[in-house]
C-alpha cells in the first residue's frame, strides 16, 4: 500500500473505543468451536484431553499465521481477525483439513465449526495494568461479531458458514485459494432469522466434498429459515387462520381502513417540495434537505435524487427551477420514474408552536394514504421533529422498528443543528446540481462559518474537487468529514472511505465500494465509483461487477450517462459487441459526447471507417484543456491504424502527438513508454534495448518523488518498460528498475500496476531459464482480470518450453478477445497500442507456434488470417521474414 499522508486506525494499531477520533474498521472476523469439547474430556481424561487441545491450538495458530489471522480470544476455539475475507475462508479450509489430519494422527474424532462475517469493529489495546489482572491484549467489538457468532452457533460439525458479504467478497477473489481451488464447494442455504438481529441474514457455506456437510443447517430456538408459510411445521395452525380469515372478510370489507401502498424494501419515494406556511425563509429549502437527509439514512426506502426529479420535470416541459413539485406534479414525476410515494412536507405555526406535516401520497390516485405531524416550540424543535417524522414515516413504508431505532443518527447530528447552515447547505446543493459549482463552494463555505463541523459539506466540496481532479483538495475535504465520523450517516461515512482509499491507492479500496454497494445497492454515485475503480484500476470485466455497472445504468440514476459508458466498456470487453454499441448510442443519443469507447467497439470488429467517423465526432480537446481525452483520442486513432497493419502511420500519430506537448507536460513521460514500446512491434526481443533505457529511467525517477495518487500509473508505466527491457534481453536492468520502484511503494495488489509489475518479473525469469516457474506464477493470476498482455507472456512461456497446444491456445486467446484488447485502461491507456498490435500478431505468432509442434493445417490458417488481418505487413521488414519462413516450412 503506497503510504499515506494521514496516520489512520489499524489492527496493528488499534485506537482507544474511549477515544473521539476513533473510527471503525472494516475487517472480517472468524469464529470457531470444538464441537463437544465437554464430552471430549470426559472421554479421554483431564490429562490427555488438555494434550490433545494444545495440538489444536499449535495447529490453529500455525495456520492463522499463514494466512495473515490475528488471534483476539481463545476459549474451546478461537475468535479471529483477517483484513479479507479469502483469508478467513483460506485459514478455515486448511484448519478443517488440518483437524482430519489431527485425527488421523491421534486417532480422535475432533469436529469444529466456523462462522465468518465482515463488518465494521472498533479494536483496542488493553493496558498493561488490565492485561496484568486478566483482561484480553486486544479487544474487538461491533455487530459484526455477533452476527459471526450466530453464524458459528448454526453451523453443523465440520461446517464453515458465510455471511452474504463474506460469501460475494471471498467467493470474487477465489482465485487466491491456490491448489485447493478444485475441491472447494460454494453452496447457498437461503436466509436465516436468528435471534436479536433484525434483519435476515443471507447464509452460505464454502467447503470441501468429503469434509463438509454442504448441507442447509437446521432450524434451532434461535435460528430458523426464512421459506414459504406452506412448507413450515405449523401448517395446520395456518390453515386455521385461513378458514378464520375467510370468514373475516365480509366483516373486513364493511370496516376496511385507508387505502395503503404496496411499499417493498428498496422501493422509491418522491419528496416533493416544502409548503412553508410559517413566512421564515429560514426554513425554505433547509427542511426539504432535511427531511431528504433523514429518509436517506435508510436501507429500506430510497429516496429519488433531485437531480433525477429536476431531469423528469424538465421532460414534462415544465421548467425545474420554477416548478413546485406539488401533488399533481410530484405524482407525475413518481409515476413517470416507477416510484411508489410521494412524500409532501409542510411547515406551519398552529397555536404558537411550529408544526411540521409529511403526508404520503399515493400518485395514481393523488389521494393522501396516511400523514406524520410533530410540533414543538420555536425553530430549534424543528430538526427533533422531523427526526420523529421520518422514524414514523419510515416504520409504516414497513421499515423494522429495530433498524430505524438502531440505524438512525439524529439530523442534528448528521446534518446541523443549525437552520441558517442547513440553509446555506441546501442552496448550496442546488447550485451544486446545476453546474454552478463557484456559486456552491461559496455556499458550502458559508456553511462551514457557521458550523465547523459539518461534515455533509465537506462531503460536498470533496465531489467537486475531485469531480475537477484536484485530487489533493479532494482528500483534505473528504479526510475533513471522517474528521467529525459521527456526524456523517454511515453510508455517507462509507463513500468518504471509499474515496480516501481510491485517492490513496490503497489495497481495500475495491473491498470498501463492495462492501458500500452489498449495503446500498440503490446508491448510484457510489456504484458508479465502484463500477469506474473496477474497470480502470482493477481491470475487471466479470459477471458480477457488469451486473453493478447495468444496475447503475438504471433510468432512476440522475446521472446515467458515465454509467452507460462504463457499462458499454464492460460489454466490449467481454466481446458483446451489439449490447456495447447499442449502449453507447443510447448515451450518444442522450447527450454523451465522448465517443471514444463505441468507436473502440466498431474498430474491434474491424469495421475501421466506422470507428473513424464516430471518433471524430468527439470533442478534440488539447492536452493543456483535458489530459485524459487529449490522449485517448491520441491513443485510439493511433490503435485504429495499428489494427489495420499501418504500424508507420500508428507510430507516426503518436510522435506527432508527443512533439506537440509543451515541455515537461505529464503526458510526456507516457507517449515517450508507448513510442518505446512501439519501435519494433514485429519482434521484441531484437528491439534495441538502448531505445528502452531513458524511458526507463525516466519513468523510475518519476515514481520515487510521486505521491500516492499519481504512484499507481507510474507502477504500471515502470512495470510496461521493464517487462519490454526483459523481452529485449536485458533482465538485469529490468529487475533493477523493479526493485527500485518497490522500494518505494509497491502497488495495491487489485491494480493493473501490480499484475503489469508481475508480468515483468515472469519475464525476467523468462529470461534466465526458469519459464516453469513463471509459468506457475502467472497461472495462479488468471481469474479474469489479468492484464490482456498475460497471455502473451504465457504464449512464449509455454513456447520456449515446447508446451505446443497451451501456446496456441494462448494465441487463440488473444485473437479471440479483441474487445478486451481495447477495453483495458489501466495507467491511461497505456497498453492499448501494445493490446492491439498483439491481438493480430498473435495470428502470426500462434502460426509460428503451430510450424514448430508439426501442426501444418493450424499452421496454414492463421497466416492466412494474418495476411487477411494485415495486407500491408510487407512494409515491416521482420514481419516479411517471419512469415517468409513460416511459408517456406509449409509443404
Amino acid at each position: 500500500m503506497n503510504a499515506s499522508s494521514t496516520t489512520a486506525p489499524t489492527a496493528d494499531h488499534p485506537h482507544d473505543p474511549a477515544d473521539p477520533q476513533t473510527s471503525a474498521l472494516l475487517r472480517t472476523l472468524l469464529l470457531c468451536d470444538l464441537v463437544d469439547s465437554t464430552g471430549l474430556v470426559e472421554r479421554m481424561g483431564d490429562r490427555a484431553a488438555a494434550e490433545l487441545i494444545r495440538k489444536h491450538d499449535r495447529l490453529a495458530r500455525t495456520i492463522a499465521d499463514r494466512h495473515g489471522g490475528r488471534e483476539i480470544d481463545k476459549t474451546d476455539g478461537f475468535l479471529m481477525m483477517f483484513e479479507r475475507p479469502v483469508q478467513a475462508v483460506a485459514f478455515a479450509l486448511d484448519y478443517q483439513r488440518g483437524l482430519k489430519q489431527l485425527n488421523a494422527a491421534e486417532g480422535t474424532s475432533l469436529a469444529a465449526r466456523v462462522g465468518i462475517h465482515v463488518g465494521d469493529v472498533v479494536v483496542w489495546d488493553n493496558s498493561d495494568e488490565d492485561v496484568a489482572r486478566g483482561a484480553k491484549p486486544t479487544e474487538v467489538e461491533g455487530l459484526v461479531k455477533p452476527i459471526t457468532s450466530r453464524l458459528m452457533n448454526l453451523a453443523l460439525p465440520n461446517q464453515i458458514l458465510l455471511s452474504n458479504i463474506a460469501y460475494v467478497l471471498a467467493h470474487r477473489a477465489q482465485g487466491e485459494l491456490g491448489i485447493a481451488l478444485e475441491k472447494v464447494r460454494w453452496r447457498t442455504h437461503g436466509r436465516y432469522r436468528f435471534r436479536g438481529i433484525p434483519d435476515p441474514v443471507p447464509v452460505f457455506e464454502v467447503g470441501e466434498d468429503g469434509l463438509a456437510p454442504l448441507k442447509a443447517p437446521p432450524w434451532s430456538s434461535k435460528a430458523h429459515r426464512e421459506v414459504p408459510f406452506w412448507r413450515r411445521p405449523a401448517t395446520m395452525v395456518i390453515e386455521g387462520l385461513v378458514v378464520l380469515a375467510l370468514l373475516a372478510i365480509p366483516l373486513y370489507s364493511l370496516l376496511k381502513p385507508e387505502p395503503a401502498i404496496a411499499f417493498a424494501n428498496r422501493d422509491w419515494v418522491v419528496v416533493g417540495s416544502l409548503n412553508n406556511l410559517t413566512g421564515e425563509t429560514v426554513f425554505d429549502e433547509a427542511l426539504e434537505s432535511a427531511l431528504k437527509i433523514g429518509l436517506e439514512q435508510s436501507k429500506y426506502v430510497n429516496v429519488l435524487p433531485d437531480l433525477k426529479v429536476r431531469d423528469t420535470v424538465k421532460r414534462m416541459e415544465r421548467d425545474p427551477d420554477a416548478t413546485k413539485v406539488d401533488r399533481v406534479v410530484g405524482s407525475e414525476v413518481a409515476i413517470r420514474d416507477g416510484a411508489k410515494a410521494l412524500i409532501l412536507p409542510t411547515v406551519a405555526e398552529v397555536g404558537g408552536r411550529v408544526r411540521i406535516t409529511a403526508e404520503v401520497i399515493d400518485p395514481h390516485t393523488q389521494t393522501t394514504v396516511y400523514s406524520e405531524s410533530a410540533d414543538g416550540v420555536g425553530a430549534e424543535s424543528v430538526l427533533p421533529s422531523l427526526d420523529a417524522i421520518n422514524g414514523r414515516l419510515r416504520v409504516r413504508l414497513g421499515e423494522a422498528l429495530a433498524t430505524v431505532s438502531n440505524e438512525t443518527l439524529p439530523l442534528e447530528k448528521v446534518a446541523t443543528k443549525n437552520l441558517d447552515a442547513l440553509r446555506a447547505y441546501s442552496l448550496g446543493t442546488r447550485n451544486h446540481q446545476r453546474g454552478q459549482t463557484r456559486e456552491a463552494t461559496e455556499l458550502y463555505r458559508q456553511a462551514l462559518l457557521i458550523d465547523p463541523q459539518f461534515s455533509a459539506v465537506q462531503m460536498r466540496i470533496g465531489a467537486i474537487e475531485a469531480g475537477a481532479l484536484r485530487n489533493t483538495e479532494a482528500r483534505a475535504a473528504y479526510s475533513a468529514a471522517l474528521a467529525h465520523r459521527d456526524r456523517l450517516a454511515r453510508r455517507e461515512a462509507m463513500y468518504a472511505e471509499g474515496m480516501l482509499a481510491t485517492l490513496d491507492g490503497a489495497d481495500d479500496t475495491l473491498t470498501k465500494w463492495a462492501a458500500l454497494n452489498e449495503l446500498y445497492p440503490d446508491y448510484f454515485t457510489a456504484a458508479g465509483a465502484y463500477t469506474y475503480v473496477a474497470w480502470r484500476d482493477a481491470n475487471r470485466f466479470d459477471a458480477d461487477i457488469l451486473k453493478v455497472a447495468e444496475d447503475s445504468a438504471s433510468s432512476r440514476n440522475p446521472m446515467p450517462l458515465p454509467a452507460k459508458m462504463v457499462l458499454g466498456i464492460l460489454l466490449l470487453g467481454n466481446e458483446r459487441f451489439d449490447d456495447a454499441n447499442r449502449t453507447f448510442k443510447d448515451a450518444e443519443a442522450a447527450g454523451f459526447t465522448y465517443t471514444y469507447y463505441h468507436a473502440a467497439s466498431e474498430a474491434a470488429q474491424r469495421r475501421f471507417g466506422e470507428a473513424t467517423a464516430t471518433l471524430a465526432r468527439a470533442p478534440d480537446l488539447s492536452a493543456d484543456v483535458n489530459p485524459a481525452a487529449s490522449s485517448v483520442r491520441a491513443l485510439m486513432e493511433a490503435a485504429f491504424l495499428a489494427d489495420a497493419g499501418n504500424l508507420r502511420a500508428a507510430r507516426e500519430r503518436i510522435g506527432r502527438a508527443r512533439s506537440e506537448l509543451p515541455r515537461g507536460h505529464a503526458l510526456a513521460g507516457l507517449y515517450d513508454a508507448v513510442l518505446a514500446g512501439f519501435e519494433t512491434p514485429a519482434v521484441e526481443r531484437s528491439m534495441r534495448i538502448a531505445a528502452l533505457r531513458d524511458p526507463l529511467r525516466v519513468a523510475v525517477a518519476e515514481r520515487r518523488a510521486a505521491n500516492a495518487f499519481e504512484a499507481i500509473s507510474l507502477d504500471a508505466r515502470v512495470g510496461y518498460l521493464a517487462w519490454l527491457t526483459a523481452r529485449a534481453g536485458d533482465a538485469d536492468a529490468a529487475e533493477r528498475a523493479l526493485a527500485e520502484s518497490n522500494a518505494h511503494g509497491v502497488p495495491p495488489r487489485f491494480s493493473a500496476a501490480y499484475k503489469m509489475r508481475a508480468l515483468a518479473s515472469a519475464e525476467v525469469m523468462r529470461a534466465r531459464g526458469r519459464a516453469a516457474v513463471a509459468v506457475d506464477e502467472l497461472a495462479k493470476s488468471l481469474d479474469g482480470s489479468e492484464l490482456y498482455l498475460a497471455h502473451l507472456t504465457l504464449l512464449d512461456l509455454h513456447a520456449d518450453l515446447r508446451q505446443w497446444d497451451e501456446a496456441i491456445e494462448q494465441a487463440r486467446w488473444l485473437v479471440a478477445h479483441r474487445g478486451r484488447a481495447y477495453a483495458e485502461a489501466g495507467a491511461g491507456n497505456l497498453l492499448l497500442l501494445a493490446n492491439v498490435t498483439h491481438a493480430n500478431l498473435a495470428l502470426l505468432r500462434g502460426a509460428e507456434v503451430a510450424d514448430g509442434s508439426g501442426d501444418v493445417q493450424a499452421a496454414r490458417a492463421m497466416l492466412e488470417a494474418f495476411r487477411a488481418a494485415w495486407p500491408n505487413a510487407a512494409a515491416e521488414a521482420p514481419l516479411v521474414e517471419r512469415v517468409e519462413k513460416i511459408q517456406s516450412a509449409l509443404p
